[in-house]
């Protein structure tokens, strides 16, 4: 946000949006909105603040906004640009309901400036139990409607969308970070370091932070005196840190925290190995080994019986040991080895599955299952009828058809399916058809026909679809009323592709199309639109079309119109 103040006119335009959503401010709560945006001085994040906090309000009851607008009047007075904005969103935070305000200052582990994984911070919270329960619902999907509020209040600010509602990525503001790091301090919730000796380390820290430093001098580590983590419940790190600093930590935490609930160490790319001290941590929930040097997950694993995450994308792990099995409470289970990236499968590969997979009956996401070993993995994938995400890779071409029982999978909101042989008289979309939640299909490199047809009245909730290196594919039709809400649509290395997919003009939800290396008379087509053609007309009404070209520079985006990324 720009701390350069606004007029008035802008100030009131700002104002009445975020509140009333394009309506007019009510006669009755004229005056007091004025004398409340006055406070503001025309600070757009104080306006943003101050309206996220009155959206939430009553219109119909004036006194609710004086009593907001009283509040400002002491707190602002004589108080300067900075302050007064600091103070505005004290304000804010005060008027959040309890679990919103454990969830914002749960924030406050991440650096100034950091783009955070919307995903990655409301698995942490559901592990830290920030989140309540609701009949019907996740605490995932629980997780995201507090997001949802937080952004809803401006109090953080959206930078991706992964489909429409759900963010990706997200960051906070330097001003919201400074008041929630205060407030984090105050109640003594979390501790953050470099890993460098520091004095304020006590042993009641109960969740300990570390992130990366440009200091690599380990002397003073290295004679600082060992800590006691005996109360410790969670240990992070944020970005990679100085190899010997996060070896000699790590040792001295798992050394001493039994009651460790959360153990996030994600990004750091020495780990090679699991320590062993790991699996002595029986009250263990959330356990995020995401883009580390890890090669192999040791039998060990069953004895984290409480274990409701196990990350291990981008990792070398290729397969799992049958002692798996032993997690009954275990929710995400998600695995992606990570290979050289010359691979043709564009550097990754599903893991190798223990024959019982099956009885893993809380799993909700299942990523990314390796499948060659047969159709007996495959129809265990059928039992977990709670998966709302789940990724199969080689698919053997004996057992190359979609499988019926994916059609029973009520909750499947994600498939993706990459490097299988779908057999060309099989069709693939119609055990996915009707599935009533379905979002994200990604077919990649996964069928070998010449044609997909998308029937009328399927896929009424799908918002993402990715279709990628299907080398036979000649053709796609949509049928009228098929994909109703479909926003975006990417067509990736499909070398035979002639036209673009018949009746695509009727998808009028469509907001995003991306096209690369389609066939060559396809492609010059695209590069010649013009407004007479048919397949401007076909495509006018999509907000944003990107195709992607080939130039003596190499891959280059080339936008035909909408937004710049």
């Amino acid at each position: 946000f720009k701390m350069a103040p606004l007029s008035f006119e802008d100030s009131w335009t700002l104002f009445c949006s975020k509140i009333f959503k394009g309506n007019g401010c009510p006669a009755h709560l004229t005056d007091v909105a004025k004398g409340i945006l006055g406070k503001c001085q025309g600070l757009p994040l104080a306006i943003l603040a101050i309206s996220g906090l009155l959206a939430l309000k009553d219109l119909n009851i004036a006194e609710e906004w004086e009593i907001v607008r009283r509040s400002l009047v002491g707190e602002l007075e004589g108080s300067g640009m900075l302050d007064r904005v600091r103070k505005i969103l004290s304000l804010s935070y005060n008027d959040l309901p309890c679990h919103l305000k454990t969830c914002l200052l749960y924030l406050s582990i991440y650096p100034e400036d950091y783009e955070i994984g919307c995903h990655r911070l409301v698995q942490l919270w559901s592990a830290e139990r920030f989140v309540g329960k609701r009949e019907g619902m996740t605490t995932r999907d629980i997780g995201f409607d507090y997001l949802r509020e937080l952004v809803n209040r401006s109090l953080i600010q959206v930078t991706q969308i992964f489909y429409e509602g759900i963010p990706y990525a997200c960051r906070i503001h330097d001003l919201v970070r400074e008041v929630v790091l205060s407030k984090a301090r105050e109640q003594n919730m979390i501790a953050i370091t470099t890993g460098q000796c520091t004095k304020w380390l006590s042993e009641k820290v109960r969740r300990l932070v570390v992130h990366s430093s440009s200091n690599n001098n380990t002397e003073q580590h290295q004679e600082s005196q060992c800590y006691s983590f005996n109360h410790l419940r969670s240990f992070i790190t944020i970005e990679s840190m100085n190899p010997l600093i996060f070896r000699t930590l790590l040792s001295e935490v798992l050394k001493s925290s039994r009651l460790l609930k959360v153990l996030d160490l994600s990004d750091e790319e020495t780990l090679e190995k699991i320590p062993n001290e790991v699996f002595n941590l029986y009250h263990l929930r959330h356990l995020n080994l995401c883009r580390t040097g890890v090669k192999a997950v040791p039998n060990f694993i069953g004895k984290l019986r409480n274990l409701e995450y196990l990350g291990l994308r981008e990792t070398q792990v290729k397969e799992l040991p049958v002692e798996i099995l032993k997690l009954q409470k275990l929710e995400h289970l998600m695995v992606l080895k990570k290979v050289d990236v010359s691979d043709e499968s564009y550097g990754y590969h599903g893991f190798k599955a223990p024959s019982k997979l099956g009885g893993l009956l809380a799993l909700q996401s299942l990523t990314t299952i390796d499948a060659s070993s047969g159709s007996v993995i495959v129809k265990e994938i059928g039992a977990l009828t709670q998966l709302k995400r789940l990724g199969i890779s080689n698919l053997r071409r004996e057992d190359g058809k979609m499988p019926k029982w994916i059609a029973h999978l009520q909750s499947l909101v994600r498939i993706v399916l990459c490097w299988s042989r779908l057999r060309v008289e099989e069709d693939p979309l119609e055990p996915l058809h009707h599935l009533p939640n379905l979002v994200t299909i990604q077919f990649c490199g996964s069928y070998q026909g010449e044609g997909l047809c998308f029937k009328a009245g399927g896929f009424l909730k799908l918002k993402k679809l990715y279709l990628e290196k299907l080398e036979k594919l000649k053709w796609l039709k949509v049928e009228e009323g098929a994909l109703p809400s479909l926003q975006e649509l990417s067509l990736d290395r499909l070398p035979l592709l002639e036209e673009l997919p018949l009746d695509i003009q009727q998808l009028r939800n469509l907001r995003k199309l991306y096209l690369s290396e389609l066939s060559s008379q396809l492609m010059e087509k695209l590069e010649n639109l013009n407004e007479e053609t048919k397949d401007y007309r076909n495509i006018a009404h999509i907000s944003e079309v990107v195709i992607e070209l080939w130039a003596d520079e190499g891959w280059r985006l080339h936008r035909l119109w909408g937004k710049k990324m």
